[in-house]
């Protein structure tokens, strides 16, 4: 093969993922700002400034470039999970380590996207296209903070720490919901607090 038609490959290529890039971005904008029902195909495609087949290339429907579009939204906020655990293990104690981390993991779902992640879960119980999509994609991404806990915290065997990371994750998801409707921290902290009681318990049980 020529060096002309590996440039002609490789720049069809970089448009292919630039034209995805743009189309998936759009996607996460216009959930942002106009929730579900707003974020259509043709709002996409006019966000992104791409044509209907250039689209359809891409994502043939609409449960496709949601599931593609929080697939990356997980990427970015599953990128702090690590960050979360890791921020107090230079504290002393299992207790301090993980009420640090618990306190920064809890601000990955204070995250202004994770609303995004929440509204999804709610419209995917009526599309069932999108509720296989969102199944795969947080599943995936929730084994990243399994990981992360079974790293940090070697004492804990793995089916503890995914027990305990499922527990946070269904508490998180609860107070996000709360926040909506009735914000208040001092009862947010009583349930880290619970929490760090427990998680506490079974690290000192496992050691």
């Amino acid at each position: 093969m020529s060096q002309t038609e590996t440039r002609a490959r490789r720049t069809q290529e970089e448009r292919r993922t630039r034209t995805r890039s743009l189309l998936i971005e759009a996607t996460l904008t216009s959930l942002a700002e106009l929730g579900y029902g707003g974020t259509t195909t043709l709002e996409v495609e006019r966000r992104a400034g791409v044509s209907r087949g250039a689209r359809l290339h891409h994502f043939p429907n609409k449960a496709s470039l949601l599931t593609a579009a929080i697939d990356l939204l997980y990427e970015q906020l599953s990128g702090r999970y690590a960050t979360a655990f890791a921020s107090g293990i230079m504290k002393k104690s299992a207790r301090q380590r993980w009420r640090a981390g618990l306190h920064e993991l809890y601000a990955v779902y204070q995250h202004p996207h994770y609303g995004v992640v929440m509204e999804l879960n709610a419209a995917a119980r009526s599309d069932p296209e999108l509720r296989d999509g969102m199944r795969r994609v947080a599943k995936r991404h929730r084994q990243l903070a399994i990981e992360a806990a079974s790293q940090l915290f070697p004492a804990l065997k793995r089916p503890d720490a995914e027990r305990l990371i499922e527990t946070m994750h269904a508490a998180f998801v609860g107070l996000r919901m709360q926040d909506g409707v009735t914000a208040d921290p001092e009862h947010a902290e009583m349930v880290l607090g619970v929490l760090e009681d427990m998680v506490v318990q079974r690290i000192q049980q496992a050691e």
